[in-house]
């Protein structure tokens, strides 16, 4: 994979609506699914209905407050949609390797750092802006700066494995990165979307 940024590459992803529906869905909302990025260790307790199955799915009035006040992603997020599932077979079908989704918000436009800061990836990643603005900047392997831009509603960025970059939320943002594993796909991976006709 090379870096890349291409504008309006795919609009409308994924909108605030359709995550807000994926969020009141109690079985998605997993504390395996849902990390939530702070910068020290914090633990959640709460009470289960005697009915829920999963004791681990954060609480609406909970999962609400770590929505607006963090950087929050969804990860095993492929099938979250018919449009994010396509995403995914266009990128298997591209590199010949499996794709994830992770879906990243944030709410809270006062945070002055992401909590990842200046990091790499152990995967190549294509990351598309949904909703709002996020400042992409990236580095190449010897720390010389590839991209500085303003991402908006269906930029996106190819981001190799090992290339320092950066996400800076200049307003509410919601996106969605395609971690691409690093090995190829030994067996057909089932991209079949379930209808009901």
């Amino acid at each position: 994979m090379q870096p890349k940024f291409q504008r309006n590459f795919y609009p409308n992803l994924l909108s605030w609506s359709e995550l807000e529906f994926l969020i009141n869905v109690r079985p998605l909302m997993s504390q395996d699914r849902v990390k939530v990025l702070v910068n020290k260790n914090i633990e959640f307790e709460w009470d289960c209905p005697v009915w829920q199955l999963d004791k681990n799915t954060y609480p609406p009035t909970l999962l609400r407050h770590l929505l607006n006040k963090y950087v929050c992603y969804f990860h095993d997020m492929s099938r979250a949609t018919k449009k994010i599932n396509n995403v995914c077979n266009e990128l298997e079908k591209q590199y010949n390797r499996q794709t994830d989704a992770h879906i990243y918000l944030c709410r809270n436009t006062k945070l002055k750092k992401h909590p990842f800061g200046k990091h790499y990836d152990q995967s190549d990643n294509v990351i598309i802006q949904c909703e709002g603005v996020t400042n992409f900047k990236v580095w190449d392997i010897n720390d010389k700066l590839i991209f500085d831009v303003d991402m908006k509603n269906g930029d996106a960025i190819w981001i190799p494995m090992h290339y320092p970059h950066l996400a800076t939320s200049k307003t509410k943002r919601l996106s969605v990165s395609f971690p691409i594993c690093d090995k190829p796909i030994q067996a057909e991976h089932d991209r079949a979307w379930v209808t009901l006709d």
